[in-house]
Parts: structure tokens; sequence; C-alpha cells
């Protein structure tokens, strides 16, 4: 225990003297510059908190130091002194101070004058003793909450994860410490508050992975309006946990809320609060100041703190677990003090059903899992178990056999399947029921009462172990059947048919969970199908459900959570619809700045020399694609000062996407014509120094290939999609085969218009998420003119050099993405800001552009005259067809 509640963990402070009036609005004032570094100015652990015109003191010791007397002007001071109780023992509790466990408030560590011990159920021995918080302190939580409340909103996502990430990290390197310190003071299974740790630790990971609240659901668009649906954090949630299971109905809630942008106030139950207390102590580093505070009170006078929480108008969501009769009062007032939110997860009065076709021995064995895991004490154990007569004394002698065998003992025993009942009171309900059952003719087969302690086990014997009873003889009216006994006592009774079982199932005002259990398994599904309960299990029973949704049917409860999706999501956000005014997207200055498509206009005089040069290629050369190549590169050297500035500008991180060279020369016929533009594309690659070109023709004495009119109108990136050489169905080629340049000229014929979209501004624009998604979702894509499908591939990938986006865009309706739906929907986000972002340009007979394909995607229509070639700078070979 002295792991569990260490001394080192406090800021050495001087000792303050206390103020002369109260703080007001409610501030924490600091005084210590070395707590300082830590935490805003107004945080620090020796302060003064102001909650209702009470000003209290605060006051932290030297780590190693003996406590220094409170000075006279503090003791004279009206206000309340607050000793943080950890520097001596408590002489009048005879208390150890590794014990004393302090309240979690506005960032702080506190214990209150008043404190209640905790003791532990199987042995009687002091556990701790637990900070007994006053209503003004309860008050001071949620004020803080709300205080950090909109500055914890304002976070995005990624912000809030990692603190989330942290809190899990957190949690799973305390397992052990935490998980027996929680048996001690529940008397719980070891083995069960293990599990019980890891699961708040897996909710917190998990929800900083899934709950992101700033996704937008757009409803429609056009060129005026934006219609959206966003979501935004509650406020302050008041999370009231009960006593059977403090860890994970405490602390799931939690971090659900602050994965969703809401500051919390936990408030464990007084018989087990230590646990949690100590998890909030932990996570105090992690989490901003008064994002998370954990209160708790003795409930025995005055103003209960979960009454004082839900009738405080601040908090705006109360998540309660526990009985149906508190429920309905925190309801209530949740109604009376501004319609608070509520989630409310209640009583149950869980049936259980075995059919003939059962396997007794089976369903015995999980039925009594079912109903006497964690004693009894639990919301959705089987809590009434009706039987096909037909095996109803097989499967009771099997029943009684197990419970029988079932080990009762200090739950810090690996052998120990069930511990003692955690109160006197719970044992004085459980007590009156059998005794009722038993008073109306009821017959108990085996158990029926409570026992000083296992046998053999002297330091258990506090008298709250009660023996698995079973009871037989008894029916609807019989308050073991009808209420909910929440301890080891479960009622079996017969029934004749699968109607009388569904409708005495049925027959209750609850309705958290039901299991039906047969062999055969269709009959079984349709059973389950019309029982009434939020979760119904077959051939299990009390089972967790992964990311699925729980919650209670009529008086078992008010909402449902726990999937990590939609579900939670409405229950700790609100809702709204945004119809906003359609502004024109605007670039990131460092996008906004990158030049357009630069023309290079060729002058008369260079036109002519050029058309000189051209003239001297020889014929025969173009016999041979390879010396065609080399003939061309030799017969371009004229060099304009613009044009290779323009081509240089292409290889620059912050160039342009393409450059286009006007005015080049054309003659007739077409035999020559074909030399001159093959020779002016084969001359600019020369220039960007392209060292290898790949090219594709129907006839093998040409080096450039004719744009096809059926890949036309698309967009593309030259050398990625339709490799015609490729294995069929293989539609797109590998990143490192792509080219880093595309000339195409136009050759004859009227004016071509083209479009290229620019992936650098597509990257400022898109949503990040989105692009995120199809990093890692790949699709396919189907092409409706050719009924051909691809294969799937991502179609957003970064270049190793300078970690820039690669983009596939595929133009609707031809192409239809496929693959997952997020992805699908990212993709056609994405092709609509193509649409948006393009540049279009023109090119008439003689114009030539050069792009750079990995920057850039281009679109050209159906009906282009154009020749095209292709290169690259650094691939030695490609696939096919490719000449040096």
């Amino acid at each position: 225990i002295a792991s569990v509640f260490p001394m080192e963990r406090f800021v050495p402070s001087m000792s303050l003297v206390a103020p002369s009036a109260p703080v007001t609005g409610g501030t924490w004032q600091a005084s210590s510059s070395r707590h300082r570094a830590r935490h805003p100015p107004t945080s620090s652990p020796s302060a003064h908190v102001a909650t209702a015109g009470v000003s209290f003191v605060l006051l932290a010791r030297a780590k190693g130091l003996r406590s220094r007397r409170t000075s006279r002007a503090a003791q004279a001071a009206p206000s309340l002194i607050l000793d943080d109780g950890w520097d001596e023992p408590d002489d009048s509790e005879n208390v150890p101070l590794s014990k004393k466990a302090p309240l979690l408030i506005d960032g702080r560590i506190i214990v209150p004058p008043k404190t209640f011990k905790v003791t532990s159920p199987a042995t009687g021995n002091l556990v701790g003793v637990a900070p007994d918080a006053t209503p003004d302190m309860i008050e001071a939580s949620v004020t803080a909450a709300h205080r950090a409340a909109p500055q914890w909103a304002k976070l995005r996502h990624a912000e809030r994860a990692s603190v989330l990430m942290s809190c899990a990290d957190t949690l799973r390197s305390n397992l052990e410490a935490l998980a027996t310190l929680q048996t001690n003071e529940s008397g719980r299974p070891i083995s069960e508050t293990r599990i019980e740790v890891l699961v708040a630790a897996a909710t917190f990971e998990n929800a900083a992975r899934f709950l992101d609240i700033n996704k937008e659901r757009v409803i429609s668009e056009d060129e005026e309006k934006k219609v959206v649906v966003r979501r935004m954090p509650l406020g302050v949630v008041a999370v009231i946990a009960p006593w059977n299971a403090p860890i994970v109905l405490g602390w799931k809630p939690t971090a659900t809320a602050l994965a969703c942008g809401n500051t919390v106030v936990l408030k464990p139950a007084p018989q087990t609060p230590l646990t949690t207390l100590r998890i909030g102590e932990l996570l105090r580093p992690i989490l901003p100041r008064g994002v998370l505070n954990v209160v708790v009170g003795s409930d025995n006078v005055g103003l209960r703190p979960g009454e004082t929480l839900t009738r405080n108008e601040l908090v705006r969501k109360v998540v309660f677990t526990g009985s149906t009769a508190i429920g309905s009062k925190v309801m209530e007032a949740c109604a009376n003090n501004g319609f608070k939110r509520v989630l409310l997860e209640l009583g149950g009065n869980d049936p259980a059903i075995v059919r003939e076709d059962a396997d007794v021995e089976k369903t015995a064995e999980g039925l009594f899992k079912g109903a006497f895991f964690n004693n009894g004490q639990t919301c959705c154990a089987a809590k009434r178990i009706y039987v096909q007569e037909k095996i109803y004394d097989e499967f009771v002698e099997a029943f009684c056999k197990r419970a029988r065998m079932a080990v009762l003992g200090n739950g810090l025993s690996a052998s120990t399947e069930l511990g003692p009942l955690a109160s006197a009171v719970q044992l004085k309900h459980v007590t009156e029921l059998v005794e009722d059952a038993r008073r109306k003719g009821g017959r108990v087969l085996c158990g029926g009462g409570a026992t000083a302690g296992p046998p053999g086990d002297v330091s258990s014997n506090t008298g709250l172990f009660y023996l698995p009873t079973i009871v037989v003889d008894v029916a609807e009216g019989t308050r073991l059947v009808d209420e909910e006994q929440f301890g080891p006592v479960v009622p079996v009774m017969p029934y004749k048919d699968d109607e009388e079982a569904i409708l005495r199932a049925n027959s209750t005002k609850y309705g958290l969970g039901a299991s039906i259990w047969s062999e055969n398994l269709e009959k079984a599904n349709e059973i389950a199908n019309r029982l009434k309960a939020g979760t119904v299990w077959v051939n299990r029973h009390c089972e967790f459900i992964r990311n699925a949704p729980f919650g209670g049917i009529d008086s078992s409860g008010i909402g449902r959570a726990g999937d990590l999706g939609d579900q939670d999501l409405s229950q700790y956000t609100e809702i709204r619809t945004l119809c906003l005014a359609k502004v024109p997207p605007k670039l990131p200055p460092a996008v906004e700045s990158l030049k357009r498509c630069p023309e290079v206009h060729l002058e008369e005089r260079a036109r002519s020399m050029l058309q000189r040069l051209f003239r001297r290629i020889r014929p025969e050369t173009w016999l041979d694609v390879e010396k065609g190549a080399e003939e061309a590169m030799r017969v371009f050297p004229f060099q304009p000062v613009e044009l290779r500035s323009a081509l240089e500008s292409l290889k620059d991180p912050t160039g342009p996407p393409a450059v286009i060279l006007r005015g080049l020369p054309l003659e007739s016929p077409s035999s020559r014509q074909r030399r001159e533009s093959e020779a002016s594309l084969m001359g600019v690659l020369g220039l960007l120094e392209v060292k290898s070109f790949c090219y594709e023709a129907e006839e093998g004495d040409s080096m450039v290939k004719d744009l096809k009119e059926e890949t036309g109108s698309i967009w593309r990136r030259q050398g990625r999609h339709f490799p015609r050489y490729d294995p069929p169905r293989r539609l797109f080629r590998p990143e490192k085969s792509v080219p880093e340049f595309v000339a195409a000229m136009c050759t004859e014929g009227d004016e071509v218009q083209g479009s290229i979209v620019d992936f650098r501004k597509l990257r400022a624009v898109a949503d990040p998420e989105d692009l995120k998604i199809l990093q890692q979702e790949p699709l396919a894509f189907f092409d409706n003119e050719t009924g051909m499908r691809s294969e799937r591939v991502l179609v957003a990938g970064e270049m190793e050099e300078d970690g820039s986006v690669i983009l596939d865009l595929r133009d609707a309706p031809r192409f239809e993405a496929e693959g997952q739906a997020e992805a699908v929907s990212a993709f056609k986000r994405l092709g609509q800001l193509a649409e948006r972002w393009k540049e279009d340009f023109q090119l008439r007979s003689g114009d030539l552009i050069v792009v750079n394909n990995k920057r850039a995607a281009h679109r050209w229509p159906s009906h282009a005259k154009l020749r095209l070639v292709q290169g690259t700078r650094g691939a030695d070979q490609w696939q096919e067809r490719v000449i040096k």
C-alpha cells in the first residue's frame, strides 16, 4: 500500500500566510515560484480557493521536513485551514500517512480536515482514509472544470489524443499497485481488478484514436452555401461511479468524455473511493489544470456529494451508474437544475432461459460465471434462471454442484473465485431476500447464509462472506424473483415451453441484460431477438463485448454508450446544423506564392534558326529509334535564356507544375512534320537532362506517341495509368517506374484546351484526415467505358525526397471508386477540389507543354491532336521499350 500512496509526490513549498480577504471568482492564487515552472501562474500546491464566500488555504510542506505550525496570522484569519495531511500521522485516528488519499481539485491535491475510513470487506483491516469533501469543495471542483472547459475544447483532436495516450500508459505502468489497492478496498479477486485497470487504459487509448469530434458531415453544398453537421463538447460532465466496479464504470465514461472535449468531475462511491482517487493523482501531471477533478464524500450527513453535483447548473451532463431508485432522483434533479443531459445505467433483473436441448454441464458452468461474477454484485449478472421442465432437475443438480465447488477467500489469493460482499448493508439486503423466499415456501439447495470467512483463512473473518446460494420452489411475486438481489443468490424456476419462458422473462420493469442457452442456434437467435433487454447473449452471459453500445430498457436506464463510435459521440457532444456562406477557399501564403505555368514565346529569329536545324535531320536516322534520339538531341542546340530558366524551374520544389513553349516550327508534308515535332519534344527533354525516355506507338519508326481518343478527357499522370504492356487487369504502374517529365506538343487542328492541377495546392486545401485515409486505405477503380476493374492501390503517397504528396486522380462518373466507404468519400471530395483548383491553358499548332509528372496531373479533350513523350533524369531503366 505504501507504494500506492508515496510521499514523494509533492512539490516543496514554504508555508503560506492566510489572506486578509477571500479570493473572488473561484480562482486559485499561487505563490510558490518553484511550482510555477510546472503550471500556469495561478497554479500552486499552496493556494486559496474561494467558493460560496469561504476561502480555503491549502498548505504544502517541504519534502522530507516535519510540518511547520500554522502562523499566528493564519490562525487568526477567519478562513478555514485545510492541512494537506501528508506530513505527519493523524494521531486521533492513528492512521499511517501513506494511507491518506487526497481529492483532486483544479490541479491540486487536497486532504480536508474531515476524513472517513475505508476498510477491507475481506479482512476488516484499514485500507486507507478517504477525504470527506464538503459541498463547497465539490462546488469548487465544478467551477474549476467549467473554467478549464473552453481551452480543453479548443485543442485539436491530435493534441487531446496525445494526452489521453499518456494517461493509458500511466495506468498500465501502475497495473499491479492499482489492482491490489482495488482488491483490498472492494474484496474482488485480483484477477478481475487487473482486468478493470486494463480496460480503463484501453478506453483512454481507443477513445483517443476513434472519438474525433472535429469531423463534420456535409448535408448539402452549392455555389452560395454549405450545410454541415458539426459536434461540440457539452462542457462539464459529472461522472458518479458505483462501488461494485469503480475503475471501469468510473474511468470509461471519464476517458470518453475527455476525448470528446469535455471536462470531468468524477465522484466515486464512498465504499470504494481509494483507487479512483489514486488514479486521479497519477493523471494530475498529465492533464491540464481543472480538466479532471476527483471528489468524494461520506454520504453520512447533510447534502450528499452526488446531490451537489446534480444541482449545480454548471454541470451540463450527469453520467450515473447505480440503482434505479437513486437514478430517478438524479434524473429529477437534472431536470430541475438546467435541463442537464443524463446517461443512466441502472439496475437490472436479468433473466436466463435454458432450453431442453442445452448442454447441461456447459450451461451450468457458464451460468455460474454469469450469475456469480463479482459475487453477483454486477448490474448485468443473471439474476433469475428459467429451465425447461425436461432438464430442470438435472440442471439444478449440476448448478448446485458447481456452486458448492466455488472457492471463497481474500481477493489477493490467486485461487479465490468469490470474495466477500462489499458491505454490511449489502449483506443485510441479500439475507432479507433469502429469508423472504424461505417464508414463502422457497427451498435453499446450497449456501443460504453468511460465514465468518473461508475455512482455514483466519485473516478473513469479517462475516461478509456469503455462500453461493441457489433457491428453488419460488416464482414471480417473491422478492427474490422480482427484485435485483445484487449478491450471490439466484432463483431457478421451471417452465413448459418457449412462449412461457419469453413471457416470464419479459415480465419485469427492468431490461438490462438477458441470455438464451440452447444447442439449436437458429431457435436461440430467434428467441434472443424477442427478449426485452439492452444486451442479449446466446450461450453466454455477462460477457464484455468490445466496442458495443451498452445500456438498459425501461427502468434499467436511459442512453447507450461504450461503442467508441456514434453512440459515445451522441452522448458526450451536442450536434449543431450550420448553414454556412460559401467562402472562396484561400491557399496558405507559401502555396499562394507558387508560380503559375510560365510561357516562353519563341522569337522569329530563333524560330528561323531552329527551322534550319530541323531541315538538317537525316531522314534515314528515323529508321533507327536510338539513332533518331541522338540526332534530335544534336540538332537542338538553341537555348533561349528564358527557356532554360523556365525548364530549370520545373526541377525546383517551389517551381511551377508545367512550362509552355509557344511558336515551334512545323512544316508540311506530314512526314517532315512528324520528325520536327519529335525533335522538339526530344530536344526539350535533353535540356531537362533526361537520361532515359519511354515511348509507345503503333508503328516501330516513331519515338513519340499520338494521344488516343479513348484515353482523353481524364485526369492522368503519364506512365502511371493504363500501361499497355503490363499484365491484364493491372492498370497502375509502380510509382518508381513513373517518369518525371512529360512533354506534349500540339501538331495540327484547332486550338486545344487542357487542364492541370498542382498537387501542392490540393494538399493545402484538402482535409488532412482525407489525405491520411487515402494514404492508408487502398481503392480499386471500375472503368465504366472499358468494363475493367483495376487492382487496389493507394491513391495518395509521399515522395521520399521531399515528402510532397503524389495523388492519383480519377474522373467521375467514368471511374467508380471501390473500397472502404470512408476512403471512397475522401476520394470524391479530393476530386471535387481538383475541379475547383485546376488551371486551364490553351495550345495551338506548334505549342509545346512540359509537365512535372510527379507534381501535377493533366487532362486533354478527346479530340486533341497531340504527340507525347516522357522521360526521367534518374531511372536507369523502366519497363520494356526504353531508350537511354
